[in-house]
């Protein structure tokens, strides 16, 4: 390299690192401005909802929060607590206002990871539930989305016995797919993309409350009121009343419309044999030919267990497993006929045929075409070995 092209070098790289540091003066100084001219709220006035329950009445929702606050000052020990307050409103900012100001603290739904919805609250439009939420509370679009029968604040006040608050372990079972109950989760933007979409429906967790029978022991002696919950249904949601799903039925319908769904199959031979299989994997496809929909779903599991095989040596590539994964495989597939048969009786096409359709027919498919789709389906459960 001759001298100007050496001296040329200097000068850019000269240039370059007087920008460098300009820019970052800039951020700097913006950062600093900034800080000082925002109110950051101190987590000592806030509450962070980390569970959101509605109820509808003729005319009011009842809004329950479970919040987490936090006690103590500067320089001290600071406490979390966690609360559920309930309220009225004919509005789900009116019941969230009240609930802020009962407890003295601004309500935010940041971080709100879960709610819990009556059935009756979708007599209201969901586009028309969330989007306020959505838009003036800042829930996030990635909040699971659940549903009970009971009220929707005793599932947020229950105590369990394995985490401090019921949303955590929603959140584990569903999210991380712990509970292995064949449910999948269904978020804020999964509900509405699906209650939008040309089929209209969606089905989600069921949410039961169960008593523990033993209650759990610690130092202090036997623990009091805790309770399990329990999800093993589902909640259909559509245009018309919401209806719910069976345990084994709400499994097969989760595997044909979801994906990353686990959990356990349970079939019992006409000979006595009662196997066990955990799911590794569900493939479903969908194909429309025109007015009919044909489903496949490839099912893999490992074998956990075969009771009453009468001594024989049982590995996944033995007869009596392979058998016990047909009755699986038949058991899926009587399921998915009784699913189609419920969403025809209810006009709900939580199977999503009507979306299969649209996309090879397009603006030409009629609507509300429900009961002119021909739906059939095979299964099949290969047994993986273990590795």
């Amino acid at each position: 390299m001759d001298k100007t092209s050496r001296a040329v070098a200097a000068r850019l790289k000269d240039r370059f690192f007087r920008t460098k540091w300009l820019v970052v003066l800039v951020a700097v100084l913006l950062l600093v401005f900034f800080g000082r001219t925002t109110n950051i709220r101190s987590l000592t006035e806030s509450a962070l909802v980390i569970g959101l329950g509605i109820e509808r009445t003729e005319d009011a929702f009842t809004v329950s929060a479970l919040a987490v606050t936090v006690s103590g000052g500067a320089g001290g020990d600071n406490t979390q607590n966690y609360v559920v307050y309930t309220e009225k409103g004919a509005t789900l900012s009116e019941g969230l206002d009240k609930i802020s100001q009962k407890m003295g603290l601004i309500v935010s739904l940041s971080h709100c990871n879960v709610l819990v919805l009556s059935p009756s609250v979708f007599s209201t439009p969901p586009a028309a539930l969330l989007d306020p939420l959505i838009s003036s509370h800042s829930l996030p679009e990635q909040a699971a989305v659940t549903a009970t029968e009971l009220s929707p604040a005793d599932v947020l006040a229950a105590r369990t016995g394995t985490t401090v608050a019921s949303t955590y372990l929603i959140q584990s079972a569903l999210i991380q797919n712990l509970g292995g109950d064949g449910l999948a989760l269904v978020t804020v933007k999964d509900l509405l993309a699906h209650m939008l979409s040309r089929s209209g429906s969606v089905n989600i967790p069921l949410i039961d409350i169960v008593e523990q029978t033993h209650q759990p022991e610690s130092q202090e002696g036997e623990a009091q009121g805790v309770k399990q919950l329990v999800m093993e249904r589902d909640l259909v949601i559509s245009d018309g009343e919401p209806f719910v799903l069976e345990k084994d039925l709400a499994q097969a319908a989760t595997m044909l419309v979801r994906s990353k769904v686990y959990g356990r199959l349970s079939p019992v031979l006409p000979t006595g044999e009662a196997a066990e299989f955990r799911v590794l994997d569900a493939s479903p496809k969908l194909n429309a030919n025109g007015m009919s929909v044909h489903a496949e779903l490839k099912v893999s599991v490992s074998l956990l267990e075969v009771q009453n095989a009468d001594g024989e040596k049982v590995t996944p590539s033995s007869e009596t497993v392979q058998r016990a994964a047909e009755e699986a495989a038949r058991e899926l597939e009587n399921s998915l006929r009784a699913c189609h048969a419920l969403s025809l009786a209810h006009d709900a096409d939580f199977l999503h045929l009507q979306n299969e359709v649209y996309k090879k027919t397009g603006y030409t498919m009629p609507t509300d075409c429900l009961d002119g789709i021909t739906f059939s389906c095979s299964v099949t459960v290969e047994v993986k070995e273990a590795g």
